[in-house]
């Protein structure tokens, strides 16, 4: 997945990308899109921001925000799967 590698490669957190998650599902994709911060790298952000965007215009409340919801979360959870391989091959 090209977002797994693209934040990763940004240094980003898979709980981070996790918590924005659970934050689509509360309180919605656009609303998440708006959020001053939503990850600690600006650069990241912005990225994210423009994905929200993207999925806002054409996510139906409820419905399509679970839906992001979900790909958020399989995003960080392939991030945390790069991030154990790397180790491992290091090792």
């Amino acid at each position: 997945m090209g977002a797994a590698v693209t934040l990763d490669r940004l240094g980003v957190q898979p709980r981070s990308v996790a918590f924005l998650g659970r934050t689509v599902r509360s309180g919605g994709t656009g609303y998440t899109a708006r959020l001053p911060e939503l990850l600690p790298e600006p650069a990241a952000s912005d990225l994210i921001r423009g994905w929200l965007d993207a999925a806002a215009s054409v996510a139906r409340p409820v419905e399509g925000d679970e839906v992001v919801a979900r790909w958020l979360e399989a995003v960080a959870e392939l991030i945390g799967l790069r991030r154990t391989t790397r180790e491992r091959a290091a090792r």
